[in-house]
């Protein structure tokens, strides 16, 4: 931003053509070396420029052409950068089906196998997405995903209920309230995907087919990495744990039968404290930081008006809040 000094003088510039700095200094009452400043701080922005035909002559530059003249050598700079980027982007994209392939021959021969990277991860969740022809469960634990990535997985999610492949997603409860997912279920329940919710959901799954599971392996709040398991007995395992959740789980999309003030979010930390765990716990479950957890707890011991958070629980469960 220019100074004071600077934009006095550019202003006086542009309005004087052929001026001095004697003349600046004598108008504008400033110091001839105040000038000399101003003048080297408009000349580094291009907002002055040599005036042709004299030795110390400056004329005012409009500021779309300063700014054209300051960015030109940088514009360039970055196109040929952002065309180095796309150049090796391109070759080593051409690389990925022959890597993922090999993968693909890796995974066949191990039951279990540990990725690390979240976006070898999505490649794979891709890939294997792409070639389902049955069924797809999944168990999505936290508070949603954002707008941008519901969008991409509506449109994917859409193309494979029209080839006749069932979709299945468990949601925890809190997620009711999350405008970006509630929005895709809609979609994707228009199509005929469905959809339910838990208080908690445990672990984050995908199983296609009954063929492949992905499941997190979740060792530390922040682990990305995920389990591929092939093996035909652990899928089983992990189907028939996913299909008894899904008969005690609750339709996202269904009305709630009792009015209540609590969020749906509020909800899932009240079941929460029913079942005794602790705020480490139910915030870890829930996806959300101890010091939120225990703020909605302090606010819904004051609105049950209850003296610990046992009685809370007891308090919300006797009015069908949960």
């Amino acid at each position: 931003m220019l100074d004071a000094t600077a934009l006095e003088v550019y202003r006086y510039a542009v309005g004087h053509p052929g001026w001095t700095r004697a003349e600046v200094s004598e108008q504008l009452g400033l110091t001839l070396r105040r000038i000399d400043e101003a003048i080297g701080e408009l000349s580094r922005r291009r907002l002055l420029s040599p005036q042709a035909g004299s030795d110390d002559g400056l004329v005012a530059v409009s500021p779309d052409v300063a700014l054209a003249d300051l960015v030109d050598a940088d514009e360039r700079t970055l196109q040929d950068l952002k065309a180095r980027i796309s150049g090796q982007r391109r070759e080593l994209s051409s690389l990925l089906p022959t890597f993922l392939d090999a993968r693909k021959h890796v995974l066949a021969s191990t039951s279990v196998e540990t990725l690390e990277d979240p976006h070898l991860i999505h490649r794979v969740l891709i890939d294997y997405g792409r070639d389902v022809t049955e069924k797809v469960y999944i168990a999505q634990p936290g508070q949603g995903s954002t707008a941008d990535v519901h969008e991409e997985s509506v449109r994917k999610d859409l193309e494979l209920l029209e080839k006749g492949v069932r979709r299945r997603t468990l949601y925890d409860t809190s997620t009711r309230d999350h405008v970006p997912t509630r929005k895709a279920v809609e979609a994707i329940a228009a199509g005929g995907g469905e959809f339910g919710v838990l208080p908690f959901i445990p672990l984050r799954m995908l199983i296609f087919d009954e063929k492949l599971a992905l499941v997190g392996r979740q060792l530390t709040r922040d682990d990305k990495a995920a389990l591929v398991i092939r093996d035909h007995s652990l899928i089983n395992i992990f189907t028939q744990l996913f299909e008894i959740a899904w008969e005690i789980s609750q339709t996202f999309l269904a009305p709630e039968e009792v009015e209540s003030p609590l969020s749906s979010l509020q909800r899932s930390i009240i079941q929460g404290l029913a079942n005794g765990l602790s705020d480490e716990s139910i915030a870890r479950r829930l996806d959300i930081n101890v010091r939120t957890c225990r703020r909605h707890i302090a606010w819904m011991l004051e609105t049950l008006r209850a003296d610990s958070r046992f009685q809370a629980a007891l308090k919300a469960r006797d009015a069908g809040w949960i």
